[in-house]
C-alpha cells in the first residue's frame, strides 16, 4: 500500500548542472510551456488520475522554495495518462492561506492543472530544475503498483508565480514516457 504524498527527495540541479542527458530528454524536461499541451500533442487520449488530494505542511526546504511564509499547502498528486497509459506522475504544492479559500487551483478534480495556468499571461515560472530517481527511490512503489519496469526516473520541478500566488510542481516521467525512447 502507498503513503501519500510521495517524497520527492532528490538532488535537484539546475539545467546547466546536468549532464548526460539524450536530445529527447532535455527536449521533455526543458520544455518551457505546458507539459499538458505537449502530452495531448502526443496522443489520441488525455486524461488526469488523481492519486491524492490533501492538506499537508511544507518542509523547510518547500517553504524556502516557494519564499512564503505559508507552512500549509494542498498537496495534489496525480497521473498523466496518454491513450490510458501512465506517463507523467506530477505533485504540486499549493498554498493554503485565508484569502486564497476559494483558489480555482484548490478545486481542479479531474482537470489538468497545465490546462487552467497556461491561459493566463500573467503567468511566471522560476527555472527548471532535474533530478533523477534510482530504482532505489521510494517513487518506485508508485512503478510497481502501476505494473510498470523499474528503472531510474528523470523528474523537473518549478515554482509558479500567479498573481502573488506562488506554488511549486514537480512532474516525473514514469517508465514508457515519450522522453525515455
Amino acid at each position: 500500500m502507498i503513503t501519500f504524498p510521495l517524497s520527492l527527495s532528490a538532488n535537484w540541479q539546475s539545467t546547466a548542472q546536468v549532464t548526460g542527458l539524450s536530445n529527447a530528454e532535455k527536449e521533455w524536461l526543458f520544455e518551457p510551456h505546458s507539459l499538458t499541451a505537449k502530452l495531448k500533442s502526443q496522443s489520441q487520449r488525455f486524461a488526469v488520475k488523481v492519486l491524492s488530494e490533501q492538506k499537508v505542511d511544507l518542509s523547510q526546504s518547500q517553504q524556502t522554495l516557494l519564499s512564503e511564509q505559508v507552512s500549509t499547502v494542498l498537496n495534489r498528486e496525480v497521473l498523466l495518462l496518454c491513450d490510458e497509459q501512465p506517463i507523467v506522475y506530477a505533485q504540486s504544492w499549493l498554498p493554503v492561506t485565508s484569502n486564497n479559500t476559494n483558489n480555482q487551483l484548490h478545486n481542479m478534480g479531474e482537470r489538468p492543472l497545465g490546462d487552467v495556468i497556461f491561459q493566463d499571461p500573467a503567468l511566471r515560472r522560476t527555472d527548471i530544475e532535474i533530478a533523477r530517481f534510482d530504482d532505489n527511490h521510494s517513487l518506485q512503489s508508485l512503478v510497481s503498483e502501476l505494473n510498470l519496469p523499474n528503472h531510474s526516473l528523470l523528474g523537473r520541478r518549478s515554482v509558479f508565480s500567479l498573481h502573488n500566488y506562488q506554488f511549486l510542481v514537480c512532474e516525473v516521467f514514469l517508465p514508457g514516457a515519450y522522453l525515455y525512447s
